[in-house]
């Protein structure tokens, strides 16, 4: 059996738009749609935290930042064949309003620390896969996430054009159950052309 650890905010969490904390139920989620599309052969573990961003400290909450969690979180696992991060919609938010080119590095240390982990088997590095977040308030990152994973040579699924975060009043920034099950499928398609 392989092990897929999807990384991730609250949308890997499975926070419900609009609703000021709610959750999914466990069968929306876009992990466990994943799962039960690869079956018996891939773990899947979700990581999922409202407010993670990918490296900086939340003022207003403990444990935020994904960059001290991340190896403690892939050794807890291990080992791990594939890492999917899915992360920077918080780190270019409202909140922090990084550059959207400082939220691709961001999570570009997210990858190296990664690659450096011996998390994956045999104490080597775990593949990895990005998921770019969709456009949204007019932030676009898929340049700058695809010149990253370039550089790092890493795989990416750029979610433009494959899910979009809903707007409900002051919330722009999540997935409905629609984005979930197209989330899903994207990534096993992914994860069939690199374990096939």
């Amino acid at each position: 059996m392989r092990t897929l650890v999807c990384f991730g905010d609250s949308n890997t969490w499975g926070y419900v738009p609009g609703s000021n904390g709610r959750r999914f139920p466990r069968e929306v989620r876009w992990p466990v749609r994943l799962q039960h599309a690869l079956g018996e052969r891939w773990e899947v573990i979700a990581e999922g935290l409202s407010g993670r961003t990918a490296a900086l400290d939340s003022p207003v909450a403990e444990g935020r930042s994904g960059l001290p969690y991340l190896v403690p979180c892939l050794h807890s696992h291990a080992p791990i064949d594939l890492l999917v991060i899915f992360l920077g919609t918080n780190d270019v938010g409202e909140r922090f309003a990084l550059p959207e080119r400082d939220v691709a590095r961001s999570v570009a240390r997210l990858v190296k620390v990664a690659c450096s982990s011996e998390a994956g088997p045999e104490a080597k590095a775990p593949a990895i896969l990005v998921l770019c977040p969709p456009p949204f308030d007019g932030h676009q990152l898929g340049a700058h996430f695809a010149e990253v994973c370039g550089e790092l040579g890493c795989e990416l699924v750029d979610l433009d054009g494959v899910a979009s975060y809903v707007e409900l009043g002051d919330d722009i920034e999540h997935l409905d159950e629609a984005g979930h099950a197209a989330i899903a499928a994207a990534v096993e398609q992914r994860v069939r052309q690199l374990f096939p």
